[in-house]
């Protein structure tokens, strides 16, 4: 099965259709089908979780809101690496954390739910919920839920022609189709429908089409800063060999022939 979820397109995807400030009721329909229950107000808060010390990395998150009285911290992953639940578990944390440092008491009726929208589990199972409880299934803390979802069980029922489960899934199904595909899953389903709508014009931007991804952007950024570095310290090993050969006498000429710098930069350099 191919793959394409958290690729470019599908990462701008979620944040720019279903994250869309201006309009939140692709959202608050995303997120009622996907609790199972109404979502009435949504709140967008920062996807950059506060930085407690200067050694500490911005935390970026993918979805972080608040749907009613919940807070919801929504995450994409393409693979199930190692410490990715570790990674996760510290963002959600955090949030957790912050929230309790600010009130004059400890809140036990907000709940704090984690989503992870994963590929790669080993795991048969559709979704996994997880909780922080004892080895009898007590409870340590009431207010926290994670669910993790399988989506590569979930884009089989897809591919499979499972109707029942994809009529269950097609929320987090839609998120991974091509545009054909979209459309026939949308026959009957306006918010399916309305997310179709929505993809189909912002392929047709060639500013959308043009973009990359978070971890493309920074491989550019690293690789460029790589290059500048060895491009200046190719520029300081060039300065100390013309000075060697300046203080020798040799002719600019020759100097310049072996340095690749130019006589203005010679002269330049033997001014100073």
């Amino acid at each position: 099965m191919k793959k394409k979820f958290y690729t470019a397109k599908y990462d701008r995807v979620f944040k720019t259709i279903l994250c869309d400030e201006d309009d939140k009721s692709l959202l608050q329909e995303f997120l009622s089908r996907l609790l199972k229950r109404k979502v009435e107000v949504v709140q967008f808060l920062r996807n950059e979780l506060p930085v407690q010390t200067v050694l500490e990395r911005t935390k970026t998150v993918d979805v972080l809101v608040k749907a009613d009285q919940e807070y919801i911290h929504i995450e994409l992953n393409s693979n199930m690496l190692a410490y990715l639940h570790n990674r996760n578990f510290a963002f959600f944390s955090s949030l957790y954390s912050k929230k309790a440092q600010r009130g004059e008491n400890y809140d036990l009726e907000t709940k704090y739910l984690h989503i992870d929208l994963t590929y790669g589990m080993k795991s048969e199972e559709e979704q996994i919920s997880y909780y922080i409880q004892s080895n009898k299934e007590v409870k340590y803390v009431e207010n926290i839920e994670i669910i993790e979802y399988n989506m590569d069980k979930l884009m089989g029922y897809w591919y499979n022609n499972n109707e029942e489960k994809i009529q269950e899934y097609k929320h987090l199904i839609m998120l991974d189709l091509e545009t054909k595909g979209l459309k026939d899953l949308s026959k009957g389903d306006d918010f399916v429908s309305e997310f179709e709508d929505k993809i189909t014009k912002l392929n047709e931007q060639e500013t959308f089409q043009s973009l990359m991804t978070y971890e493309e952007d920074q491989k550019k950024i690293l690789n460029t800063e790589k290059k500048i570095s060895f491009e200046e310290g190719k520029k300081e090993s060039q300065i100390e060999i013309a000075r060697a050969m300046l203080s020798k006498e040799i002719d600019m000429k020759t100097i310049s022939e072996c340095t690749g710098l130019t006589l203005q930069q010679l002269k330049e350099l033997e001014k100073g």
